[in-house]
């Protein structure tokens, strides 16, 4: 298999951010540190509806992105669309890197000069972020004045509007939503004894799952560890949001109050990190460094391992390069400087079948947190802008936009409507993306409206500690030593957040 990774594809929702500690730092006198910037359902920001209709000439929306491949692919195509089906507004897409990294620096750059771009494709992790920053335009203030039908998204998944809304209010006008999801060799697990159509649904059957894998001799079976997981953050978020347990206080920061303190010490953490310490121990887990972009898809690919865990986006490139007569192409998802580096690549075909299953979790398949990005208006620019820019917005929703996104650019439907309409698709239903993509959006489907996930102001800080304790238990000298490595976790975090809360009050 080949990587569906930032650098090589598009966003992904479980990558991290490595941008500053606190955000630009405004001063809103609130003693409290309110989570929700002091916007409320009944207190929303003015919107500047149509303004855009009254200016003399075209009105010109600039696009900051960091999408690259097919992703990037499918929104230009959107956009070119928009701009040739009116000429009132221009949608000019600037891209800023091809990392949540490049992306935000710039963001934080452009936002201290005071030349902002009208819409941003932030991380899904950048929500309060954005509050706290307060240069964004609330995508709820403008449903709440527009008249236009297409402003009222009545079918929009309810975990994914809730993980995106603060105090009833959404702040990003578009999505690009994602989760994770076990890949498979299905060859393997026939070798094993395993039954294919039974993929694993919690970690005790990942492990047994595993251990019948290992003792499978190659070529028919894994030729090293059965599990091979790159060691990235979503494995703890997922597994401990999955049982419903927050991993900041005050109410995973959504009880009107910033998060000030972890909540990661917990009997489901320990039995999560717990159960990955006693597989690498027990040579069933391959763990990759953060750092690596694509080893623990080539450990599968080359059928050194039988399992991953990744995002449902790279289900695309992972179709071609098993269904492709001619393999992967890495002109059609990459830039040409990222296929140099990867030119040994270029036509890669696996020879087994792959199977996707919902995302194993401590007890049970596909819980977690939304993933992916989200697409923030600001609001520093002209009425003019602002209300361009949401026009644009409540084009992208419209189900035949979101078509695209879905089909073309791998990211998840946010829409029931847009599930229904690809479903209708009989090509799609009976194609392999199709399936897996389906499978997929099970899990983003039954997201819990009343559990959201967190919000953490410094989640890049959050996500480094949570990397840092991942390679401790599987990679370091004291491996497996699960009580000292959570305890250094959580006193980093602590110290995150009192930081960036001392910032933005």
């Amino acid at each position: 298999m080949f990587p569906r990774s930032r650098v090589v594809i598009g966003t992904i929702t479980v990558l991290t951010l490595f941008g500053a500690a606190c955000g630009p730092g405004k001063d809103s006198g609130n003693a409290d540190s309110k989570s929700d910037g002091g916007v409320s359902a009944k207190d929303l920001p003015p919107c500047p509806v149509d303004a855009f209709k009254k200016a003399s000439g075209p009105t010109e929306v600039v696009f900051w992105d960091s999408y690259v491949g097919r992703t990037s692919a499918a929104l230009k195509k959107i956009v070119d669309s928009y701009n040739s089906s009116q000429d009132k507004v221009k949608v000019r897409l600037e891209n800023q890197g091809v990392t949540y990294d490049e992306l935000r620096k710039s963001y934080e750059a452009a936002a201290a000069a005071k030349q902002l771009p009208a819409l941003v494709a932030g991380e899904d992790t950048w929500t309060q972020y954005m509050i706290d920053a307060g240069t964004t335009l609330p995508a709820s203030a403008c449903m709440a004045v527009d008249k236009d039908e297409r402003a009222q998204i009545d079918d929009l998944l309810p975990g994914i509007k809730a993980a995106y809304s603060v105090a009833d209010v959404q702040w990003p006008a578009a999505f690009g939503a994602s989760t994770v999801v076990l890949y498979y060799n299905r060859n393997h697990f026939t070798a094993a004894g395993l039954d294919p159509e039974k993929p694993p649904t919690n970690l005790d059957e990942l492990r047994s799952a595993a251990e019948a894998l290992a003792k499978v001799a190659a070529p028919k079976g894994p030729s090293g560890q059965p599990f091979a997981m790159k060691l990235d953050p979503w494995f703890i978020e997922n597994m401990v949001s999955g049982q419903d347990q927050t991993l900041v206080n005050n109410d995973n920061g959504r009880n009107g109050k910033r998060a000030d303190a972890s909540t990661l010490k917990s009997p489901d953490l320990d039995t999560a990190l717990t159960w990955l310490a006693g597989m690498k121990t027990d040579g069933l887990l391959n763990a990759i460094p953060s750092t690596t972009l694509i080893d623990h898809y080539i450990a599968v690919a080359t059928e050194k391992s039988s399992m991953l865990i990744e995002t449902s986006t790279s289900a695309t490139l992972i179709d071609q390069v098993t269904s492709s007569k001619d393999g992967l192409k890495l002109g059609d998802v990459v830039d040409p400087e990222t296929a140099k580096e990867f030119a040994a690549f270029n036509g890669f075909k696996v020879k087994f079948k792959v199977g996707v299953a919902e995302v194993p979790g401590i007890e049970l398949k596909g819980k977690g947190q939304a993933g992916g990005s989200a697409m923030f208006m600001t609001n520093t620019g002209s009425d003019e802008v602002q209300s361009a820019a949401w026009d644009f917005m409540k084009y992208f929703m419209q189900v035949d936009n979101q078509v695209i996104w879905t089909n073309e650019g791998s990211y998840l439907p946010v829409r029931s409507s847009v599930e229904e309409k690809l479903n209708a698709d009989p090509a799609w239903k009976e194609s392999q993306r199709g399936q897996w993509i389906s499978t997929a959006y099970k899990s983003v489907q039954t997201l819990s409206e009343d559990f959201p996930g967190p919000l953490i102001g410094p989640y890049d800080k959050f996500r480094e500690s949570l990397r840092s304790l991942l390679e401790t238990i599987a990679l370091g000298k004291e491996a497996g030593d699960v009580g000292p490595a959570v305890d250094k976790a959580v006193t980093e975090i602590d110290a995150a957040l009192e930081k960036y809360n001392a910032t933005n009050k």
